[in-house]
């Protein structure tokens, strides 16, 4: 198997010189009004997500006259940061690892900061990423998926991360006792009911079915972790940070905003984002801004993120620990 620094240096974070024929794309609209590209991955998780929701942009009390907004999902975060090294995206929604990655790798020209947290992981009182086998299966503890095969989303993510801190304290191998899948998250269910793999890994949007339905908890992020770990928050380019930073000082002080409004409204937010992503609405309902979702917050926590990237150092994802938090700033929250 692939180990996870070639695996990332090889195919989940392209270098800057590898994207250099690809044009810049400092946007706007014709008006005068800075265009603001944003990538996400999973729907509903990143608050980004929720504001391209056509009905729910009155809230966003900038928009249209400092800036322009467009929202666009992408398959991972490592095609996010394709996207900010092309100079096609400002803003994207990234894990820890890709973060990481990208600034070892030198991945965007000019850099990237973290300007905004979304979601921290294990947080004591909230959902942890949760590792599921089927509800009559003997894969009960860690240990227990030694020659196993593990559904993920993606190798060298921040999922795959869960995965390997926790066989971390087990004394598994990543690389040698296991086996990984690599599929979307919508299939997991599937591939273990027919046999495929053997424990699949689930965030908060599809973990209700497998709660409901009985399946064996085999380790949440909750054992692997000590404390809460940020997981996921939005980056810009360095580039972008200079040339828009009025439109993207804009779109920040709306997130703020947005995020209490979404918490007051949840009910509506709910209904919108069903209709609009396609989403059936108990799904969401069943975990969006209750104890089975994330532990949300804008802020970053800058002791904490600066450990877990050292962290993920000691698992093999990053090359040498640094001052992490020189790359984060809450200047925008």
């Amino acid at each position: 198997m692939m180990d996870r620094r070639t695996y990332l240096k090889s195919a989940g974070v392209a270098t800057a010189g590898g994207l250099a024929g690809l044009a810049g794309c400092v946007g706007g609209n014709g008006n005068g009004i800075p265009t603001l590209e944003y990538n996400y991955v999973v729907p509903i998780e990143a608050l980004g997500s929720i504001q391209g929701i056509p009905e729910l942009q009155d809230e966003l009390e900038h928009y249209g006259d400092e800036y322009e907004l467009n929202v666009n999902q992408v398959s991972g975060t490592p095609d996010a940061v394709m996207g900010m090294a092309s100079g096609e995206v400002d803003l994207a929604f990234l894990t820890t690892v890709s973060f990481g990655s990208a600034i070892e790798e030198d991945a965007v020209p000019g850099g990237i900061t973290g300007i905004m947290m979304d979601f921290y992981d294990a947080h004591p009182d909230y959902y942890g990423s949760t590792v599921y086998s089927l509800p009559d299966s003997d894969l009960t503890d860690p240990e227990d998926l030694e020659g196993q095969t593990l559904g993920i989303n993606a190798l060298g993510t921040a999922t795959h991360a869960v995965y390997v801190k926790m066989f971390s304290e087990v004394g598994l191998d990543p690389d040698d006792d296991v086996e990984f899948m690599e599929l979307e998250f919508p299939a997991t269910t599937a591939a273990l009911e027919d046999g495929r793999m053997d424990a699949g890994f689930y965030p908060p949007l599809f973990a209700s079915e497998p709660r409901d339905e009985g399946f064996t908890e085999v380790f949440t992020s909750h054992d692997a972790w000590d404390e809460m770990y940020p997981f996921s928050f939005v980056a810009a380019t360095n580039d972008s940070l200079e040339e828009k930073d009025d439109a993207i000082a804009a779109w920040a002080d709306d997130c703020a905003s947005f995020f209490e409004y979404v918490q007051e409204n949840r009910s509506e937010v709910v209904s919108l984002a069903a209709d609009h992503f396609d989403i059936p609405e108990p799904a969401i309902d069943a975990f969006y801004l209750t104890e089975y979702d994330f532990y949300r917050q804008l802020e970053f926590e800058t002791d904490r993120f600066d450990e877990t990237l050292d962290e993920l150092v000691d698992l093999g994802y990053l090359d040498e620990q640094r001052d992490w938090t020189e790359y984060i700033t809450n200047e925008y929250v």
